[in-house]
């Protein structure tokens, strides 16, 4: 249920398009870029018209015009992969479920150790206290609303675009896609509406069923289909290549973790690892914060019962693994065939969505229709969890934590108001602006989840001394 919850769209649109775009471009590969570029000026080599730094240091060197520069990590080769997985785990690891568990063990021990409704304003009750009941309070709840909605709507934005991608491989139909202003083939508007409109009819039905039923059902089917695909690729797939990876990957992540976490590039204008800390990692975090809310109270409400401890473990550590399985199958599967020749650029050139679907037309192209259809079912059962289970999440925060006031009305309003948020941002600037207004959504409560954390400590602090008073 936690992986219906959202994130399994996020995996099943970034395990395969995010590291291969990491291969190409990243902090430490642009820093590389950087000492190559100098290394041409201080030799006084000019870049001809039409090439590149990175083909004129590798001619110059093979001309042996120039020495070679140690320790360079260039694009797209296996220099790479330790950096494209360092920063893959970054935005799908540790820091993202964290987040997500703060929230959710925040909700979890104010609404079941101490009797508080099960919604945001409840966390903040030893810094607040009654004051919570007031105008407070409702800000407090309007903030995580405005976040959750706009947080999920960059969710299934990215899993409408994927499905409109998957559509269109097994289909050709060529309405679903439109040609960018970089010459790629991406997911048409009206696809994404069309696809929109199916999802939340769907997730609002499911919604009207409860989370024991609709999502408790849905989620049961998608996580057969995942790891139908999973086990696709771990037979079909690069599962040495990816098993390297995975070991080397995990290892190096944990030993760059406390740098990554905290480094913040400068912004030094186009070509640095500040404008892409900016595309990335901050987008990331941006989308963990709005994500919080919904994944939190979701959490919240499937972990009665839990101590704190399994809570963690459950939460953060066993979720992280998966989706690091995940990347390093499904990525490692597309980065192989890169590099070992048989994709021969063709993953590189789709668009981030539709290289999963490519890597599976390279490696089985006979079974890639049945395949594709496998992958748009599993997409379609994780955006209508993810809608109902948002629809549900508002509804529980805008009735102050209450089951009882979430009638059948309230369910169908907040499910026409998601979507018509969704189809107004798609409308507005297609994914770019939902992203924007996400990251809008995500400040103000980024400093409710400080407070909250804050919050947590003082009452278990609390708790510990009245423990030790009592013995």
């Amino acid at each position: 249920m936690m992986f219906g919850a959202g994130i399994g769209i996020g995996m099943l649109g970034y395990a395969t398009g995010e590291p291969m775009w990491h291969i190409g471009d990243n902090p430490v590969i642009r820093m590389s870029a950087a000492e190559v570029q100098a290394a041409l000026d201080a030799a006084g080599i000019a870049i001809a018209e039409g090439s590149t730094a990175w083909a004129t240091y590798d001619a110059q060197v093979a001309a042996g015009s120039m020495a070679a520069i140690p320790d360079l990590v260039s694009p797209k080769s296996e220099s790479a992969i330790v950096s494209t997985y360092r920063y893959s785990f970054l935005h799908w690891g540790l820091g993202a479920w964290a987040c997500y568990a703060l929230v959710g063990i925040s909700l979890s021990f104010f609404a079941y150790s101490r009797g508080l409704p099960l919604t945001i304003r409840s966390t903040l009750t030893p810094i607040f206290g009654r004051s919570l009941s007031g105008p407070v309070g409702h800000l407090v709840d309007i903030t995580a609303v405005v976040a959750t909605i706009l947080g999920i709507s960059q969710t299934i934005g990215l899993g409408l675009d994927s499905f409109s991608a998957g559509l269109y491989n097994f289909t050709g139909a060529e309405w679903l896609m439109t040609t960018n202003a970089d010459g790629v083939l991406v997911p048409s508007t009206g696809s994404m509406l069309l696809a929109l409109g199916v999802v939340m009819v769907c997730s609002t039905l499911s919604a009207l069923s409860g989370v024991g039923k609709g999502i408790k059902w849905l989620s049961n089917i998608n996580m057969v289909l995942s790891f139908a695909l999973l086990a696709f690729f771990a037979v079909a797939g690069s599962t040495l290549f990816a098993l390297q990876i995975l070991g080397y990957g995990i290892f190096d992540y944990i030993i760059h973790l406390p740098a990554i976490t905290f480094q913040v590039f400068p912004a030094a204008g186009a070509g640095s690892p500040g404008e892409w800390q900016g595309w990335w990692s901050i987008f990331y975090w941006a989308w963990w914060i709005a994500f919080a809310p919904f994944v939190g109270i979701f959490l919240a409400r499937i972990s009665k019962n839990r101590s704190i401890r399994e809570f963690v473990v459950g939460s953060i550590v066993a979720p992280s693994l998966m989706c690091f399985l995940w990347f390093a199958l499904l990525g490692g599967t597309a980065i192989d065939l890169e590099l070992n020749g048989s994709a021969e650029g063709s993953i590189f050139a789709k668009s981030l969505t539709a290289q999963l679907y490519q890597t599976i037309n390279v490696m089985l192209p006979e079974a890639a229709s049945i395949i594709s259809i496998l992958i748009v079912v599993l997409l379609l059962t994780y955006l209508v969890t993810s809608a109902d289970s948002a629809v549900l999440v508002v509804n529980t925060i805008s009735a102050g934590g209450s089951q009882s006031a979430a009638t059948k009305h309230h369910i169908i309003m907040w499910g026409l108001i998601l979507t018509a948020v969704i189809a107004a941002l798609l409308l507005a600037g297609g994914l770019s602006a939902i992203q924007s207004a996400m990251i809008v959504g995500a400040i103000p409560f980024s400093f409710m989840m400080i407070l909250m954390g804050l919050s947590l400590l003082k009452a278990l602090i609390r708790d510990d001394m009245r423990a030790k008073q009592d013995r």
